[in-house]
């Protein structure tokens, strides 16, 4: 066999992997958003914990403290001290911290594809030129 059909059999073997990696990148970026669908729908909550004390220095009273916007007063929620009403204050927090990691890795999935798309662009390019024909 000769250097260049080995290059040829290399080549196209590189090609017939190509497709089964990009139909796995979309199903990982499929699963990642339907996720954060799901997050956004069961309600996310960005704000941060707040618990006021009570006479003795014991935490009693549960609060949500959103970050300042420019311009407007803090916004405040007082959820109180029933557990389950604090319980699902946490869940909200908890899904907005799962939302905004799945966000990153859903950008590092977007980056991966567009990495891959200009080199496939790039290989395209390379083996399209007539040109560069040395016979």
């Amino acid at each position: 066999m000769t250097q260049k059909s080995k290059h040829i059999t290399e080549l196209m073997a590189l090609a017939n992997e190509v497709k089964p990696l990009i139909k796995a990148l979309a199903s990982e970026m499929a699963v990642v958003t339907t996720r954060m669908a799901e997050l956004e729908v069961l309600g996310l909550i960005y704000a941060y914990e707040y618990w006021r004390k009570d006479s003795d220095g014991h935490p009693k009273y549960f609060y949500l403290l959103y970050p300042l916007k420019q311009g407007e007063p803090r916004r405040r929620n007082y959820i109180g001290c029933d557990p389950v009403r604090i319980e699902a204050a946490r869940q909200g927090l908890a899904r907005a911290k799962e939302y905004d990691a799945l966000m990153v890795e859903l950008s590092r999935f977007e980056g991966r594809a567009q990495s891959g798309l200009f080199a496939m662009k790039d290989g395209l390019r390379h083996l399209s030129n007539k040109s560069n024909q040395f016979y």
